[in-house]
């Protein structure tokens, strides 16, 4: 069993999947009456950095980058209620993700148990190439 942020964690399962979302300008899908599951409101983008090695993430990378969203949205994360989380389900990245997401919130707020953390992982492994797709999906 996957046990994402889990203190058993023990490493993440492999899955296959394809999916697929389709973005619209709000504007744009106003005028065509189309169903509207989520808007995108910042996006940042960075890279890991130096590191000890090419599977361990680096909590100040993923920290900064989270903060760079936030900005880019302008948007508190406090009033962030739920994050959807890559957690693998390993000893190593799982408690760094979480310590970068704590480590972010707290440059706005000293406010604790506001947001929950969860990831599609569990539920169906890490589906390699399609990874970046289920979480997404998932929130829709």
């Amino acid at each position: 069993m996957w046990k994402s942020f889990d203190k058993d964690a023990n490493g993440h399962v492999p899955g296959e999947c394809i999916g697929v979302l389709l973005l619209q300008p709000l504007e744009q899908a106003l005028t065509d009456g189309n169903q509207i599951y989520a808007m995108l409101k910042g996006s940042a983008v960075n890279h890991g950095g130096r590191a000890l090695s090419l599977t361990a993430p680096r909590v100040e990378a993923q920290r900064d980058v989270l903060l760079q969203a936030y900005e880019d949205a302008d948007i508190n994360p406090e009033t962030i209620t739920y994050l959807e989380a890559h957690g693998t389900g390993a000893s190593l990245g799982d408690p760094i993700e979480v310590e970068a997401v704590t480590q972010a919130f707290r440059c706005y707020t000293g406010s604790k148990e506001f947001c929950r953390i969860g990831s599609v992982k569990t539920n169906i492994g890490h589906l390699e190439a399609a990874a970046g797709i289920a979480g997404p999906s998932k929130s829709c």
